[in-house]
């Protein structure tokens, strides 16, 4: 009889657990991500974590880094901006597998296209116009937005874009497991597909050269 009392429990605590309404704020600003969670009055932060107060120990004299190569510095880091979209479709598709909408408080986006190129800078501004485009049905139909504020233009003297984004929403901690589960499974069928993908052009790519190498003789 006792067990059946502590199952009883389990159950309503679990049941509890899962219509228990929580609030998560997530932004990416100056190429850093910051994650919160609210849980009534209180405001948990999650990502980065608080320093530890720790004594403070003598710092150990690092050996000086060796100079990159020329072509590493100038090398410039381009966004996946295919792979970023898979990602919001996913995550919307996740989102909208429930009955009732999700409530976002607030989703704010501001995109400016830069590159050192002018013409990667148009094409960047011009993607992510078409990308919200399509991720707009996705979105209502998942989520209940009550503020809005998106902005997505281009600086052609900027040498890279700059992204500043920020989301918070309320949702229950059973939807947080259901999302976290349907997202984690597509995360990881993309990043397969994508590996995959890497591989048969590797592969091409290696036979395009031995073949030049026997037309040449």
């Amino acid at each position: 009889m006792t067990a059946l009392w502590i199952v009883l429990a389990l159950l309503a605590l679990l049941t509890l657990l899962n219509l228990l309404r929580v609030g998560v704020s997530a932004g990416y600003e100056a190429q850093a991500f910051s994650v919160s969670a609210r849980v009534g009055p209180l405001t948990i932060p999650v990502w980065p974590r608080p320093p530890a107060e720790e004594p403070k120990k003598p710092k150990k004299e690092k050996p000086p880094k060796e100079p990159k190569a020329p072509q590493e510095q100038g090398a410039e880091k381009k966004l996946d901006f295919d792979t970023i979209l898979a990602l919001a479709k996913l995550a919307l598709t996740a989102a909208g597998s429930f009955r009732r909408k999700l409530t976002v408080e607030l989703f704010r986006l501001v995109f400016v296209a830069g590159s050192s190129d002018p013409y990667d800078t148009a094409m960047q501004s011009a993607y992510v116009q078409a990308a919200l485009g399509s991720l707009r049905p996705l979105a209502q139909r998942a989520l209940h937005i009550q503020e809005r504020d998106v902005q997505v233009g281009a600086d052609f003297t900027a040498d890279k874009p700059r992204i500043e984004a920020r989301l918070t929403l309320t949702i229950r901690i059973g939807q947080i497991v259901a999302i976290g589960v349907v997202f984690g499974v597509g995360y990881l069928k993309l990043m397969l597909q994508k590996k995959k993908a890497a591989k048969a052009q590797t592969q091409q790519n290696a036979a395009e050269t031995a073949e030049r190498k026997v037309s040449n003789g």
